[in-house]
Order: structure tokens, then sequence, then C-alpha cells
């Protein structure tokens, strides 16, 4: 059942050591400004993402929904995003498709002013596979459900080869998500492995509206499946997940790639306000944010929102000390590229 596996994910994420063997954000250093010239209490932090005003740089990333636990955490997700002034992507909304009893699970974000919406939806179910593609009028369902300003389309197509009851074919797919940007405005993102400079290409020949790299260097979901498949014995599944624990191109990396013609999300491994402040000065806009806010928002809004604000202030000291009052100010920032990550970029 989809809702089985949906709360596995939930559980394996926060219990087990499922991220990626190197962490790329480390690679990059932000140049220290001894005689910073800036006011803390000046600092400017907000920013319009595709004409929506957000207080700070970031988003919530997609992750969970289609299950009463995932109900709880969008609900103290939203509320945080609402209090903080960002961005909210829902989980993949299939489950929601498959089982019209779960959509509340996911519409609970509607309880809340969260002033950036982004529904979801997988690549993979737009294509048919053991079972039909998803339909235009399933496309809107999801969009409206929750009254949403984008359409997150995430690109996750080596979770399908190393689960069970994967989706192999993603013949056609630009085809088909060229169709739905011409209905709908879509983020493209990915789930872990990032997008290369010629995915970038085909993304904006297809319409898409921006770009969530979702690279190398925070959760692998090649890791969460194999212990998915080492719980049921399935040493086919657990060698597999075990091969591809670290394939995919570095966060860092991804942005530097895709960046220039549409907007783009920095995310994949992003721990902290420090990575947010790299991130943006590499060339994101924002920043996206999905495990590390996850078991806070399991534990509770309290700890949740203390993580959200030592994020905000980590990324106003890292502009303090970069001599940035404003975001616009960061990307001009120097930054020093060293280790795995300067072989890539």
């Amino acid at each position: 059942m989809i809702e089985n596996r949906k709360e596995e994910h939930i559980r394996i994420a926060e219990q087990k050591e499922v991220t990626s063997s190197h962490n790329y954000w480390d690679d990059i250093t932000l140049v220290h400004r001894a005689v910073p010239e800036v006011n803390y209490d000046a600092i400017k932090t907000s920013v319009k993402f595709l004409n929506k005003k957000l207080e700070f740089p970031m988003i919530i990333s997609s992750m969970t929904g289609g299950t009463e636990l995932a109900k709880k955490i969008n609900r103290n997700l939203a509320s945080a995003a609402e209090k903080f002034g960002i961005g909210m992507g829902l989980g993949s909304m299939r489950a929601a498709i498959e089982k019209k009893e779960l959509e509340d699970t996911f519409s609970v974000i509607n309880d809340y002013k969260v002033p950036m919406k982004i529904a979801n939806i997988g690549a993979p179910q737009l294509l048919s596979q053991e079972k039909p593609a998803f339909t235009a009028k399933q496309i809107e369902n999801v969009f409206s459900m929750i009254n949403a300003d984008f359409l997150a389309i995430h690109f996750n197509f080596l979770q399908e080869m190393v689960q069970p009851e994967g989706d192999r074919n993603a013949k056609g797919i630009l085809k088909r998500l060229s169709d739905i940007a011409g209905s709908y405005p879509v983020i493209a993102k990915e789930t872990g492995n990032g997008f290369s400079r010629k995915d970038a290409a085909n993304l904006i020949d297809a319409g898409v509206k921006a770009i969530d790299v979702g690279g190398l260097g925070g959760t692998s979901f090649a890791a969460i499946e194999y212990y998915r498949a080492e719980k049921s014995g399935d040493k086919e599944k657990m060698r597999a997940g075990l091969t591809f624990w670290d394939w995919g191109i570095p966060s860092p990396a991804s942005i530097v790639e895709c960046k220039g013609k549409v907007p783009i999300i920095g995310s994949g491994g992003l721990r902290n306000g420090l990575d947010l402040a790299k991130a943006i000065k590499i060339g994101a806009e924002i920043g996206g944010f999905a495990r590390s806010f996850l078991s806070g928002a399991d534990q509770g809004i309290k700890i949740l929102e203390s993580n959200i604000n030592m994020t905000v202030r980590e990324l106003k000291i890292a502009m303090l000390l970069t001599g940035s009052s404003k975001i616009s100010d960061l990307r001009k920032a120097r930054s020093m590229i060293t280790g795995k990550l300067k072989e890539w970029i």
C-alpha cells in the first residue's frame, strides 16, 4: 500500500543514516569580511521568487503526504511557513490521486496563509507504466486541491529503479512535460541526484518556470530504498541501493550547471543558514530545506520553529560577515571552492 511506503520513507529518513557520503556544501567557503560595514538589525532578507514575496530566501521542500503521520507533519510545516513567510512544497500527491480519502493529508496546507504553495506529482507517473499515466483531469485536481501557485514535477528515476514497485519507463517524458507546462507554471524538481546542463536546457525548452536542483549531498533515496529492501530481505534491491547510494551531480555543481535562463532553487543537503548563503552565492535564487526540518515537524511545532529561527539567524550572520546588507549583495560576495567540488566546477 502506498500509505505504508510513505510512512516507511519518513521513519527511515528520521532514524537511519541515509545521507550521501560527502556533503559538497562543505567545499564552499565564503570569504570573511573583517570590516563589514553592515548593521545586523537592518539586514534585508526578503526576496521575490517568480513574483511571490518571501520573507526569507527559502522554501520548505516537498517531503510527504498520504498518511496520518504525514498530515501532522504537513500541518506543522504549513504553520511554520505561514509564520516565517516562506514557501512550502508538498510531497508526491500520487496518494491523493489514487485514494480520494487521503486528500486531507495534503489539503491541510489550505488552513494556513502560506505565501507560495507548490503541488507535486512524479514525472514517472506522467507516462504509461503498469498503471495508466495521470490524466489532465487528475493533474487539475491535484493543482486545485491546494489552490497551488506552482506545480512541481519531480524526477526520481533513480529511486524508481531501486525500489521494488518502481516505474521503469522514461521515454516521452519531455513531450508530456511540455504539454503540462503549457497549462501550469511548472517547477522541475530532482530528488537527490541533480540536473545536468543538458537536462536544464531540455527542461527550459519544455517550458518550465524554475528548476529545483535537488542534487547529491543530502538524503539519498537509493539509501532509503536500501533499508526498505533490507527489511523485506530483497538482496537484489539492497545491492542496487548500495551501488547507487552516491550517484548524482553534487547540489552546488548542479546549481552552476543549471543557472542562467530560469530561477534556480538550491536544494539537496542544506543543513543550516550558512549552507543557504552558499547556495545563493553560487547562483540559487532561494534554497530548499527538507530533512533538516523533518524531525522538528514530527516532534512538534515549537521545535520546528526553533530550527527555522536558527537557520534565519545563521543566514543573517553569514550576510553580515560577508558585508551583505541584502540578498543581492550576498550574490556578489567572494567565495572559494575546494575539495571534491572543485573537480566539478
